[in-house]
């Protein structure tokens, strides 16, 4: 149950960080929770906690899970999100820069707010559903 409520927030948490920008845009009071959603510690924390979260749902097995279907998505978004915000955090502090590295950070910076509404949107179907075979 516990991971369950993880990956819930974790996703929720993420997707605000991937599409700040793009809700700061749209909602107005969005702006007072940007600077906190922008800390490169807060998202270091955030991406380990997110990729053990997602690391903890494929490990965790029971009788009534659908075993291959039933948490491979938020498992899936959960390692790309937590992987991009600590790819993120040790970019900054690299010399030289490299080409995978550099690719995945500037594809999720350049088109990161649809990653982040899909997590969001992810988290709230797995909220709302589950144990569906989709999701």
């Amino acid at each position: 149950m516990q991971i369950y409520f993880l990956v819930v927030f974790t996703h929720l948490l993420g997707g605000f960080v991937l599409s700040s920008h793009f809700l700061d845009e749209k909602i107005e009071d969005f702006a007072s929770c940007t600077t906190l959603l922008n800390n490169n510690r807060f998202k270091l924390v955030l991406g380990i906690v997110t990729v053990l979260t997602a690391l903890f749902t494929l490990l965790k097995v029971s009788p009534a899970d659908v075993i291959i279907i039933g948490d491979i998505l938020p498992a899936v978004s959960g390692f790309l999100l937590g992987g991009y915000f600590i790819l993120c955090y040790f970019y900054e502090h690299l010399d030289e820069s490299r080409s995978w590295m550099k690719g995945y950070v500037d594809f999720m910076e350049d088109r990161g707010h649809f990653a982040g509404l899909a997590a969001v949107i992810i988290a709230i179907l797995h909220f709302l559903v589950p144990s569906a075979l989709i999701i």
